[in-house]
């Protein structure tokens, strides 16, 4: 059966980031949240994928996802996935403008459980996510986030760490229903030796040019590189279900 988008979306220009922050804990040692925000700030990027953040935790007891924004002067959306000493741990989303809509759904983990939130803005969705570290868990989740997006009206970004490699069943399935728009020749961990991309940028439900994409190679404020894409994105097309 094929789902079909009835919102027609003019072209657009966006930037798209992804980015594994660690809490801000440094491959120096150094915890700052700080130096991640300051990438973004100086990247611009519209939205922003981030994983691995704490909120009012013991180890960090702050909103991570808020002093990010507030440094860099975006808008925060945060989805916890796992209650973690005495706080919260998920994945949050970053963006220029305020969202029009924000929602969470788990995914499958066999040790800890994942997430997928899924934020609206005017032309198009974003939904940030960082998969299993067990590729059954991945498959799995791939499956459900395809069901999701089928159902959305608007050409969609899905970005995260998928903990998974190019040729590995997980980032197949997403090919199957989504356009690789980063480049998975380009290593993005760890961030001292780069020797695997695990993290990703796909785009679904829509047209899709990219005019360029780019890891940015910094080697201290955690240990994935951040990456982006600039992307034209046309209107919406059939999906299958």
């Amino acid at each position: 059966m094929l789902a079909v988008s009835t919102t027609t979306v003019s072209a657009q220009n966006v930037r798209v980031m992804s980015y594994n922050v660690r809490n801000g804990n440094g491959m120096d040692g150094i915890k700052s949240i700080e130096r991640c925000a300051d990438i973004v700030y100086q990247t611009k990027p519209d939205v922003v994928a981030v994983q691995e953040l704490d909120s009012m935790t013991h180890r960090n007891n702050f909103y991570v996802l808020g002093k990010m924004a507030e440094h860099a002067g975006y808008h925060a959306y945060y989805g916890p996935t796992i209650p973690y000493r005495g706080g919260k741990y998920g994945i949050g989303v970053l963006s220029k403008k305020p969202a029009l809509s924000v929602k969470f759904h788990r995914l499958p983990c066999r040790k800890e459980p994942r997430g997928l939130l899924v934020v609206e803005f005017k032309k198009y969705y974003l939904l940030c996510t960082h998969l299993s570290l067990n590729e059954q868990d991945r498959v799995t989740s791939v499956g459900i986030i395809r069901d999701i997006v089928s159902k959305l009206k608007k050409p969609v970004f899905i970005a995260g760490d998928m903990n998974a490699l190019p040729t590995s069943k997980p980032i197949t399935a997403f090919k199957e229903y989504a356009t690789l728009l980063s480049d998975d020749s380009q290593f993005t961990f760890p961030s001292t030796n780069p020797r695997i991309c695990i993290d990703y940028i796909f785009g679904s439900n829509g047209s899709f040019s990219v005019l360029k994409n780019h890891i940015f190679n910094d080697t201290l404020a955690s240990d994935h590189h951040p990456l982006y894409v600039d992307v034209k994105i046309g209107k919406a097309k059939k999906n299958k279900r």
